[in-house]
């Protein structure tokens, strides 16, 4: 049997974005999924961006959530909060300068940076980088030996 290759995790790289402030959270989600994601989609897709996700952070689910931090993790929590950011727009690459060739395309600062004024915090964004691993898919332990403290 032959050895399995192993292949190079993809990166994965976060853009923690949050909303101007001048926009309601209802309204500005309308916008992100309505206009801001079909705008930049096409050039992301270009570019060879092998996968790109969306995750919003409505504030009525961290509010809840950190109720839960508090109450759960006891003693603990101190320090535990809920991040602040509104959205965060998640690219999967093989090779970074996938992402490098997007964010340098004309098209980009013409057709997505423009817009991004008055709807994205424009001095405030948090940027990620690193790989993922999975542990549980499909109710499934994987990715690893699970080891027995007894």
């Amino acid at each position: 049997m032959a050895a399995q290759e192993q292949q190079m995790p993809m990166l994965k790289i976060s853009i923690l974005h949050y909303r101007d402030q001048s926009k309601d959270e209802e309204t500005w989600i309308k916008w992100y999924l309505e206009e801001q994601i079909p705008r930049f989609i096409p050039i992301a897709h270009r570019h060879g961006i092998d996968r790109c996700e969306l995750y919003v952070t409505p504030q009525a689910f961290k509010e809840k959530f950190q109720v839960d931090l508090d109450e759960l993790k006891g003693g603990c929590a101190e320090g535990w909060t809920m991040a602040p950011y509104d959205a965060a727009t998640i690219y999967w690459v093989t090779d970074p300068q996938k992402l490098r060739n997007m964010l340098a395309d004309p098209e980009w600062n013409d057709k997505v940076v423009p817009f991004e004024k008055g709807w994205i915090d424009q001095h405030k964004v948090d940027v990620q980088a690193g790989t993922q691993t999975t542990y549980i898919e499909e109710g499934n332990i994987v990715n690893v030996v699970p080891k027995s403290y007894d």
